[in-house]
């Protein structure tokens, strides 16, 4: 999904210093995460089969000390796909539950589909709906219904040639934060370099920064009312030094 995209500016006499947007219209996390701090500990893992698992961790809660594990398995330590997922479901960093034990679907070639359904966080009374995880040979990728409503799903990078994928190993693990409760921050795609006389395409998500490069989590388009947008401001230098501030409005979705 690419929720918002700016069309333009033609600098006609301007000389782009950076292209960092103010990301004006959500304010910042009052707390961000501490990622260097976050428990990679894991308390107890089923025997595994793979070679080389993929370690994943899912952060909830306002501060994200909730942890919820995912290890992607083999079934068969010769298999060419990952189709084998443990989730810590109520996050006590125990994995060897058989309730905790998914099997994979195969969704077209070298494609397994991890289909969990409901999920309630731990202490919580309403569940997150449709949680779907999926293994690609280049990409672990999800998706779920913020307590049944709207959609929330990742990792993305700011380049479609940089998708990330799960790690071999706990400590280097990337670290998601799904979520529609806000305030978000912002992240581009695809934007490249802003140029003088040319029209520039500039486009964001709206979500939750994760751990490392490429694990970003989004909202989709319909997340905000139609009559609300994105407000950008694109901060650049003239041939003479001056700097400009131009601001756009991003009603544009896609």
């Amino acid at each position: 999904m690419f929720p918002f995209r700016l069309k333009g500016p033609v600098f006609k006499q301007a000389v782009v210093a950076f292209c960092a947007a103010a990301f004006l219209a959500v304010a910042a996390h009052a707390e961000d995460i501490d990622f260097s701090k976050v428990d990679r500990r894991i308390a107890k893992l089923p025997t595994l089969t793979a070679a080389q698992p993929l370690y994943g961790l899912f952060l909830f809660g306002p501060k994200g000390e909730t942890r919820v594990w995912a290890v992607v398995d083999k079934s068969k330590a010769a298999s060419p796909v990952y189709d084998v997922l443990y989730l810590d479901l109520n996050a006590d960093g125990d994995l060897t539950a058989l309730s905790e034990r998914f099997t994979g679907k195969p969704e077209g070639s070298g494609r397994m589909a991890f289909e969990i359904g409901n999920f309630t966080e731990p202490g919580a009374s309403r569940a997150h709906t449709e949680f779907k995880i999926t293994w690609t040979r280049d990409r672990t990728s999800y998706r779920m219904k913020w307590l049944g409503g709207q959609l929330t799903q990742g990792p993305y990078p700011t380049d479609s040639n940089r998708y990330l994928n799960l790690a071999h190993t706990p400590q280097d693990a990337p670290i998601f934060v799904p979520g529609n409760d806000g305030p978000f921050r912002f992240q581009h795609w695809l934007s490249g370099t802003l140029q003088r006389t040319r029209e520039n395409d500039f486009r964001v998500f709206i979500g939750n920064p994760g751990s490392v490069a490429g694990a970003f989590s989004c909202v989709d388009d319909k997340f905000l009312p139609a009559s609300d947008y994105v407000v950008a401001t694109i901060i650049y230098k003239d041939t003479d030094g001056k700097e400009h501030r131009d601001r756009f409005d991003l009603k544009s979705r896609c």
